[in-house]
């Protein structure tokens, strides 16, 4: 529900101190009696310059008015006034929040409305909604105000006047400036209306059009409708407050004032609106008009109604989860505390619309810049394009283009079915309630400052609340489609910056703030009691908590929040990462993912005073992390597409963002900074083998420009199923397995994953995908290795004009089959892989590649030479030849290669397959990557040379050059 009128300035503060000025003599005139000395005798102006109706209206037993009630009981009614303007002047116990005295001010927009309103600019009168261009129109008509002045012809104005809504920034200029020309055409003005719009008498009916009501009280019906009356009684309890210590302003004016306010306080509260948001709005104004001058004999009636009116409807529960005590809630608190709800609530959202703390790193309201797709995922959430929402990698391929996200649109074509699960993956349904498109959408509300998003939000998230109720203490969330943790947590954090982007709308209105601010608080609480164990998910919901502590501090659980989000993190920043630095989860997305976590947790802390909570040791802890990244990275800004990892999510501007960040972590890591700019600053690495034996990926590269070649490993402690820290969900049956990146193209790309599952299909895909078969690596029968990878040895030699890099890597992946796998990397110019599988294992074991995309004239086959070659017309190509320690079967093969989630493409795979016996001990094969120009151009002879349990050798020739034995020994 929206109030259609409050007016509460937001650099409004406590008066303590109203200063007492002016004396009884001020007032009167004096007389010469006769003897021409000049002294004189008070002349006291009888009764009838005083409006009488005032003391009907005061309580005179109020403390503080005993001498008004003398004067009064006295008949001395001018006397009574003036004691009654001292009582005021001097008053000290009623505290008007909105009125600033000690250092009043005003703003430039309401200076303008005060000079425009005086007579030499016409009375142009400041009604919310009518200008004559750029200024007010002129009520000014035969040197007098006319009220009936209605140029745009719309009713509307004709009651807006008669707010009077140009009059607070007249006593504001008043104050601020001393000039008297401000209160004596005030008082012109407002005595002119008093005069000429006296309260109508007997039956009327207020809302009714005036032109279908008696001639007698038609005029006066555009003053009295309610809601205006409201307005001014609103702006009559501050503008004593700027204008009585002037000296125009005197008993008379008093007497005149104070029976008018008391005449349409009463008149608002007997004519209540039956809109419930224009009733708290009147209701407002009369339980301020009780606050104000409890002096009243219907003071307690009126704070009485206006308070019980105005708080219908007003969920006031929020106040449960606000600290009250926070200092920058003193307004809040203030209102609170007098029973006015719907003004705390109001003060709240000033405090949050001017509040300069809460400090967002993800949020920059000074260069918001719309990414490439932010305003598209923000028109299709629109009602209009049938509640199209984004999630991430989930489109609709019947929508008739691509990258549509589906539609939400209920089967009624009414509303949102938060139900809907069209590809019925696990993983669709579980980001739709991460509400992925609302950051893009708040952006472009603040770009484009178009209300249909502000609308949206508003109306897509509260139908969200409706629908997904938050479900009970108790209950378990592991797998709950809105309620899992780790998706809160990204509603979570999100929530931390739409308010951000829409804090200065129009929409957004108090009940909404109140809904905001209750289901954050909610959020957070349900996260602290629902952490995951050990996870990545769980350094995400810590980031999460951390967020709503550091940019909600106003709120009661704040401190817990702090203090638990930045505990679990500090413990989780080594405990979730092996020594090397590698995410004990296996998988690059999510590494990265967990090296942003901890660090912007760090930023929000250092950005709002709280780096204190984090212990000295944890940005050294990051380090390592972030030295994975670098050199797990190609030269041409893109990942592996290894695990979950889905290479096409990684942008090389995201990329290059993330090493911008470690780099201002790290300013003393010059290579960071080369990889950060793309090598236009800091210092080129030198290292070309990088291994990371913990985390079980490594790193053979022959330089680090797009002009050089890299090959990536992997073999690793952990897959789905288990190895020595459990099974890992991300991970994959691909232990020894390689990628080879040359010149810009990934001539061995990993196949990816294609689906988180969810369903018999999708979790048959996800399978598919993660088999040890669709990977470049050693299997017996087809069947998946199991995992425990190990480095044996890393080394180098040279000798005869030529050199090698070797890694020796290993993996028990059958009961009683063990494959070796040692890489060797050739005068920088090739690679050489020699596998080894032995043990007692009996069977097919097969040696798999599954190779780059391209047709049939760009990837070849070459069958009789165990191996393919590409050909491509940019002469970046590849020739692959494989010999074996026996003679077998190649079997070409269709592969898929998915670089993410739903997005698949065929390519040619192929195995090499050799029949093992039980007493056979070992069966090998010896294959050379050859990048060339023309693979037609070239020769590769292949020679396998001896093997025992701790060593082996081969040796080959390229291009007519023998190369010496590359072995290796343990």
């Amino acid at each position: 529900m929206k109030r259609i009128f409050t007016k509460i300035p937001a650099f409004g503060f406590i008066v303590a101190v109203l200063f007492a000025a002016g004396c009884l003599s001020d007032d009167l005139e004096r007389s010469d009696n006769g003897s021409g000395t000049g002294s004189t005798e008070p002349t006291i102006p009888d009764n009838s310059v005083i409006d009488a109706g005032v003391f009907s209206a005061l309580n005179l037993d109020y403390p503080g008015l005993a001498a008004v009630k003398t004067y009064y009981e006295s008949d001395q009614h001018y006397l009574a006034a003036q004691a009654l303007l001292e009582y005021y002047r001097g008053r000290t116990d009623v505290i008007n929040g909105n009125v600033n005295l000690i250092a009043p001010s005003i703003s430039a927009e309401e200076q303008v409305w005060a000079d425009q309103a005086l007579i030499a600019n016409e009375y142009r009168f400041y009604v919310e909604d009518y200008m004559d261009g750029d200024v007010p129109y002129s009520y000014l008509k035969s040197k007098a105000v006319d009220w009936t002045v209605c140029p745009t012809g719309d009713l509307e104005q004709r009651y807006r006047v008669h707010r009077h809504q140009w009059m607070v920034p007249q006593g504001k200029a008043y104050r601020t400036s001393l000039d008297e020309t401000y209160i004596t055409e005030w008082v012109t003005v407002y005595e002119d209306w008093l005069e000429k719009y006296p309260r109508p008498t007997g039956e009327v009916d207020y809302e009714a059009d005036p032109a279908t009501q008696p001639e007698e009280s038609r005029e006066a019906l555009y003053a009295w409708r309610p809601i205006d009356v409201a307005y001014r009684v609103e702006d009559q309890c501050d503008l004593l407050y700027y204008f009585m210590q002037s000296t125009s302003f005197t008993p008379q004016l008093l007497s005149k004032f104070l029976a008018n306010l008391a005449e349409q306080a009463e008149h608002v509260r007997t004519h209540y609106s039956e809109d419930t948001d224009v009733k708290a709005t009147e209701a407002h104004a009369v339980f301020r008009a009780g606050t104000i001058f409890p002096e009243m004999k219907k003071a307690e009636e009126w704070v009485e109604s206006g308070s019980g009116s105005m708080n219908e409807g007003i969920d006031a529960s929020v106040f449960e989860v606000l600290n009250l005590d926070y200092s920058g809630l003193t307004k809040v608190k203030r209102a609170y505390d007098a029973g006015d709800y719907y003004m705390a609530l109001q003060e709240l959202l000033n405090y949050y619309r001017s509040r300069t703390h809460g400090l967002n790193p993800n949020v920059d309201l000074s260069n918001v810049t719309l990414g490439t797709n932010d305003q598209r995922w923000a028109d299709y959430a629109l009602r209009e394009n049938d509640y199209r929402f984004y999630v991430n990698n989930y489109y609709d391929p019947n929508a008739g283009e691509a990258n549509v996200p589906y539609s939400y649109l209920n089967s009624e074509g009414t509303g949102i079915d938060w139900t809907i699960w069209p590809t019925r993956e696990q993983e669709q349904r579980y980001q739709l309630h991460r509400h992925q498109w609302m950051v893009p959408q708040a952006k472009t509300y603040y770009s484009l400052q178009d209300e249909k998003y502000a609308l949206n939000w508003i109306e897509v998230y509260g139908d969200w609340l409706k629908q997904n109720p938050k479900p009970e203490q108790g209950t378990d969330v592991t797998n709950h489609a809105s309620w899992r943790p780790l998706d809160v947590a990204a509603r979570l954090i999100d929530q931390c910056a739409l308010l951000e982007y829409y804090q200065q709308s129009p929409s957004v209105t108090v009940e909404w703030l109140s809904e905001v601010l209750k289901h954050l608080d909610e959020h957070a609480n349900h996260i602290v009691n629902n952490y995951s164990t050990t996870s990545n998910h769980l350094i995400t919901q810590a980031q999460a908590v951390t967020f709503a502590g550091m940019l909600f501090p106003e709120l009661k659980n704040a401190a817990t929040w702090k203090q638990s989000g930045t505990s679990v993190l500090s413990r989780e920043v080594t405990a979730q990462y092996f020594p090397d630095g590698w995410l004990m989860d296996g998988d690059l997305h999510y590494h990265i993912s967990g090296i942003e976590d901890f660090r912007v947790s760090l930023d929000v802390a250092r950005r709002n005073g709280e780096e204190s909570r984090f212990p000295a040791s944890y940005v050294e802890s990051i380090r390592k992390m972030t030295d994975v990244v670098m050199n797990m990275i190609y030269p041409d800004y893109t990942v592996p597409n290894m695990a979950d990892t889905r290479r096409a999510t990684w942008t090389a501007r995201v990329l290059q963002r993330n090493l911008t960040n470690y780099y201002n972590l790290f300013p003393d890591n010059e290579q960071m900074h080369w990889m950060a700019t793309g090598g236009t600053e800091g210092t080129v690495p030198e290292t070309k083998v990088k291994t990371f034996p913990d985390g079980g990926y490594y790193v053979m590269r022959t330089g680090w420009t797009t002009a050089d070649m890299m090959m990536v490993l992997q073999n690793t402690p952990d897959n789905p199923s288990g190895g020595h820290n459990g099974a890992q969900w991300h991970r994959q049956y691909d232990n020894n397995t390689f990628e080879l990146w040359i010149k810009g193209r990934n001539f061995f790309p990993d196949s990816g994953c294609f689906s988180y599952g969810g369903t018999s299909e999708s979790n048959a895909s996800r399978r598919k995908y993660a088999a040890s078969t669709a990977h470049n690596t050693v299997t017996l029968d087809g069947k998946n290795v199991s995992s425990d990878g190990k480095l044996l040895k890393q080394f180098s030699k040279s000798g005869s004009g030529h050199w090698y890099e070797a890694l020796v890597l290993e993996n028990p992946s059958y009961t009683g089959l063990t494959h070796r796998r040692t890489i060797f990397m050739v005068d920088d110019k090739f690679y050489v892989i020699l596998d080894e599988a032995y043990g007692p294992a009996e069977g097919t074991v097969n040696l798999n590649f599954n190779i780059t995309e391209g047709n049939d004239s760009q990837v070849v086959y070459d069958v009789e030479e165990g191996g393919f070659h590409t050909a491509f017309t940019d002469s970046n190509n590849l020739l692959v030849r494989t010999r074996a320690s026996k003679t077998g079967a190649f079997v070409k093969k269709t592969g898929f290669v998915s670089y993410n989630i739903n997005q698949t493409s065929e390519r040619k795979a192929y195995q090499l397959n050799l029949t093992k016996t039980a007493d056979e001990p070992v069966v090998r094969y010896a294959t050379v990557l050859l990048p060339t120009s023309d693979a037609s151009a070239e020769t590769v002879s292949i020679t396998l040379g001896d093997w025992s349990e701790t060593g082996g050798s081969v040796r080959v020739q390229v291009g007519g050059v023998s190369y010496p034995a590359l072995s290796y020994t343990l």
